[in-house]
């Protein structure tokens, strides 16, 4: 497809942009991999965390589909649905982990004349698809299928707001990025992601996940917990452990997930919970797979008890649980950002991943402002996060 027909060609007839019980039932007879999932998204108002906002909907053509949000900006949303979030208020927060005051008033100078370019893009005015509302979306191997005639829906539909594809990699997606260039897309650096390969071989150790997994191989202080000896009466336990490491130990601005949200979750399956647990019974440590279609799994959902003492090793314990599912299921983990320093030591091939936005179909002073974001941000951020180590 040329780059420059993407936003004048008709829209395809046989794809369809669905709300409410219309979506839930085309969620339903689709193959993606968690109707359970989004169709109660779409068909309840049902929304996966209270800081996680937006319009939810269905983009289908044939029996293959995604799921679609609408955002404008709402302070105080996670960064899975607002760009503002992620590029301004999380640097922001994080600030004070810069030890040199020189450096935190540069960042500080440096986030106020960027925020002036994003706001000058309306970049909270989107449209995202394959948006499941994680930190990391999985990507279908099919969707190269879909830039072109998604693409030309979204902006007929939303000619006010950017198309938004989130989480682009050569890892996960080889060639992704380059097809989604040529179909007029722009890509934004993002952050750098950990990938896990296991589909073709086995997923070797290094020396270093050798040692944790001697070292926790004969302690019976904690036992594992399949997805079958977790149950409802566990969400509560559960949703805490999620809320001490990603809320009270990092940020708020993580999405705020809840009880409720775990139940269903449970319930439906669309998580698959794995566990450890004390000798009293308690879980202390837990993570949620996120699998689409059987081949790219995400770990959104992560968390123990930060009230344990440190030679407890409950993260290094459950790495070492998602390790023997990833290897034994010979998938691709991607294992997100962040602890950049302990994934590479454990295996992980660290790769660029991208925000790709649409945004021909705007207006010249949108287009121009998220133009100059793109080189800030590929030329400048960058080789700052390869350097960082995050």
């Amino acid at each position: 497809m040329a780059a420059s027909t993407s936003h004048t060609c008709p829209p395809d007839p046989e794809v369809r942009l669905l709300w409410g019980p219309q979506a839930a039932e085309a969620v339903a007879g689709s193959d993606c991999g968690a109707p359970a999932y989004w169709r109660r998204v779409v068909s309840e108002g049902f929304r996966p965390a209270m800081n996680l906002r937006g319009r939810a909907g269905w983009i289908t053509r044939g029996r293959s589909g995604h799921p679609v949000t609408v955002h404008d900006r709402r302070q105080g949303d996670s960064f899975p649905v607002s760009l503002m979030t992620q590029y301004l208020d999380y640097p922001r927060a994080e600030l004070g982990l810069l030890s040199s005051p020189a450096a935190r008033l540069g960042a500080r100078v440096g986030l106020g004349l960027f925020e002036s370019l994003l706001l000058a893009a309306e970049a909270d005015r989107i449209v995202q698809w394959n948006s499941w509302m994680f930190s990391t979306n999985p990507t279908p191997e099919d969707i190269s299928e879909s830039i072109g005639p998604v693409t030309r829906r979204l902006v007929t539909e939303f000619p006010d707001h950017a198309v938004v594809l989130r989480n682009i990699d050569e890892v996960a997606s080889p060639g992704l990025a380059d097809q989604l260039v040529r179909s007029g897309y722009r890509l934004l650096t993002s952050r750098i992601v950990y990938g896990f390969d296991a589909r073709n071989q086995p997923w070797k150790p290094t020396s270093t996940l050798k040692r944790d997994l001697k070292e926790f191989s004969g302690d019976t202080t904690l036992r594992w917990v399949p997805p079958w000896e977790i149950h409802l009466s566990d969400a509560g336990r559960i949703a805490q452990l999620y809320r001490m490491l990603y809320l009270d130990k990092h940020s708020r601005l993580n999405p705020q997930y809840d009880e409720p949200f775990v139940q269903a979750a449970l319930r439906d399956h669309w998580l698959e919970f794995h566990g450890l647990r004390d000798r009293t019974g308690r879980l202390v440590g837990v993570f949620g797979f996120f699998t689409l279609g059987g081949c790219v799994t995400t770990v959104p959902f992560i968390g123990y008890d930060t009230t344990l003492p440190a030679e407890t090793g409950l993260y290094r314990r459950l790495f070492t649980g998602i390790h023997r599912e990833v290897d034994h299921r010979r998938q691709l983990l991607n294992y997100s950002s962040g602890a950049g320093e302990f994934k590479r030591r454990r295996g992980g091939v660290a790769t660029v991943e991208y925000n790709a936005i649409y945004d021909r179909h705007l207006s010249a002073r949108r287009r121009m402002a998220f133009r100059i974001a793109a080189v800030l941000l590929n030329r400048l951020a960058r080789p700052w996060l390869a350097d960082s180590g995050l």
